[in-house]
């Protein structure tokens, strides 16, 4: 590699059982289209309270170093009476927040895979009894965000 100037010809696979064995995140898959899952995705942190305060496009952004990325999509969220409640905790969580949602294609793209921080263990690091109760509300909810994607996920 010149210069950090190539590309990396692709991304290695990864299989649905080393998703889900990552501590830092819950991770489900779909077969729906990626545009309809981020949808509904979309639609469920809505429903749920959550506030989209970004977005961020990993595909875009890396394609000048990786040939034929798969379309990836971060979201941070964030829920205002949560927030409120971090800061007013722990001043330093500002760091920790907004929770990332990871959505991309998987798979030979045929299908999407969605991961969501989890907070009990992101948030740990504040070690402060508030932060960690804090924590597991915002993982739940979130959770139910995935279990209301509006299509069955995979169990590979």
């Amino acid at each position: 590699m010149e210069n950090g100037k190539e590309k990396t010809k692709e991304i290695p696979g990864q299989d649905y059982a080393e998703s889900q064995n990552t501590p830092y995140c819950i991770t489900r898959r779909y077969g729906q289209t990626f545009e309809q899952t981020v949808k509904n995705l979309k639609n469920g942190l809505e429903k749920l309270g959550f506030d989209i305060v970004g977005e961020f496009d990993v595909q875009q952004y890396l394609k000048s170093k990786i040939e034929k990325m798969p379309k990836h999509l971060i979201l941070l969220v964030c829920e205002k009476e949560t927030a409120s409640q971090l800061i007013t905790n722990d001043i330093q969580m500002g760091v920790l927040f907004p929770c990332n949602i990871s959505v991309k294609e998987v798979q030979d793209n045929s299908s999407v895979e969605i991961a969501i921080e989890d907070t009990d263990t992101t948030w740990a690091a504040s070690m402060k009894s508030e932060i960690r109760d804090i924590a597991k509300g915002t993982k739940a909810t979130l959770t139910k965000v995935l279990d209301n994607i509006e299509q069955s996920h995979f169990k590979l």
